[in-house]
């Protein structure tokens, strides 16, 4: 059976392969588009399954370490390149490390993060970056909020912190920095002042129509980003 299933794969491996060098330049990487392949064929020998057993954390601890949900939610990731679709997943934001069920649904794994070039989680797009020297671009996971000319990105994260009273009370609180690509630069978004700086050459512009649509950036800093920077590319053309 697995001799099969290897056999099987490496075929659809080859002619994916094949067609793809005819449009292809060598150096990019093929990504094999697995999703329901895997389940048929590779079962256990999958390269998906390939991380460390992922223990998850006390139940004293208030909150959860997740993106968004404490529960499983079925995803897509491309991995080891290699392209998987309805992935039971979370998103580690304490470990910034994507987790998955393993098939026997017994426990879970953190997978590798270097060999997680993006995955699809909760109607969100997630992508690796590397760090980036003399930018504020630390290597990790962002969420690609928007693209366009500009680029709206999160960097989506969640710390422990303690507070000592009778005894130690640990909870898991979220921080949530905002990007704007340009170009090749990044600029990290701190305040209302950073966000029409970076888009200054329209600044009067976006500055008139987030007033006039009521959205401020003290009650909700990621939407105003987001809102500002699909604006700001839809008049400078």
């Amino acid at each position: 059976m697995l001799k099969h299933a290897a056999l099987v794969f490496g075929l659809v491996a080859t002619i994916l392969s094949g067609k793809a060098q005819k449009n292809t330049p060598a150096t990019i990487p093929i990504i094999v588009k697995a999703g329901d392949i895997y389940n048929s064929f590779i079962e256990k020998q999958s390269r998906l399954y390939n991380g460390v057993e992922h223990i998850g954390y006390s139940y004293k601890i208030k909150g959860f370490a997740y993106f968004l949900q404490n529960e499983l939610s079925i995803g897509t990731i491309v991995y080891d390149e290699l392209e998987f679709a309805n992935v039971p997943m979370l998103y580690d934001l304490l470990k910034d490390q994507v987790v998955i069920q393993h098939l026997d649904g017994f426990f879970k794994i953190g997978l590798i993060s270097s060999k997680v070039q993006s995955f699809n989680l909760l109607n969100h797009h997630f992508i690796r970056l590397d760090s980036m020297p003399g930018t504020p671009i630390t290597g990790g996971f962002y969420d690609k909020l928007y693209t366009g000319n500009t680029k709206v990105l999160v960097k989506r994260r969640k710390f422990i912190e303690e507070i000592v009273k009778e005894e130690i009370e640990r909870e898991f609180i979220a921080t949530n920095p905002a990007f704007i690509q340009k170009e090749d630069s990044y600029y990290a978004i701190k305040n209302y002042k950073s966000l029409l700086t970076v888009l200054k050459d329209k600044a009067p512009q976006v500055k008139q129509y987030l007033r006039k649509n009521r959205i401020k950036f003290r009650k909700d800093p990621e939407n105003t980003i987001l809102k500002a920077a699909v604006y700001y590319d839809s008049i400078i053309n």
